[in-house]
């Protein structure tokens, strides 16, 4: 799958430890780290609270091989589901997917999550549904050969 970027997108809110937050998401990108755009974002919460976005992303060449290592992580049930749930998943050649952010900080697993408290990936793709799904389909039956 060529993809022509990857971005990360994570709130922080008072009550996390940013730094482990941040922590967590540089070691799985510590391959690309050279090759990624931080941008941070002070936001006020509903009653007056600070959150903080952090967006992570990785365009050309390098987004693909981030792609394809943040995929291999992932364990072989998640990429089922991915599949069979692709459909509301992909936007035009845009996959959205939803990782746990705190197994990422606790346990360094990149576990697919549909929900709150995660971190929003959005890996924009040259093919569309199709080359997406088939790439999906290589990754799972590597994992299980």
């Amino acid at each position: 799958m060529k993809v022509s970027s990857i971005s990360f997108t994570v709130f922080c809110y008072e009550t996390e430890d940013k730094n482990k937050i941040v922590t967590s998401i540089i070691s799985f990108l510590k391959d690309f780290r050279e090759y990624v755009d931080i941008k941070e974002l002070k936001l006020q919460g509903h009653y007056g609270d600070t959150i903080i976005s952090i967006k992570y992303e990785i365009k050309g060449k390098m987004a693909t091989s981030a792609a394809e290592a943040l995929l291999s992580r992932l364990d072989t049930s998640d990429i089922i589901f991915l599949i069979g749930t692709l459909g509301e998943r992909v936007d035009r050649s845009k996959l959205h997917l939803r990782l746990d952010k705190q197994k990422l900080v606790g346990e360094g697993k990149l576990t697919v999550k549909d929900g709150n408290d995660v971190i929003k990936v959005i890996i924009s793709s040259n093919g569309g549904i199709d080359k997406i799904k088939e790439e999906l389909k290589q990754i799972a039956n590597r994992a299980m050969s």
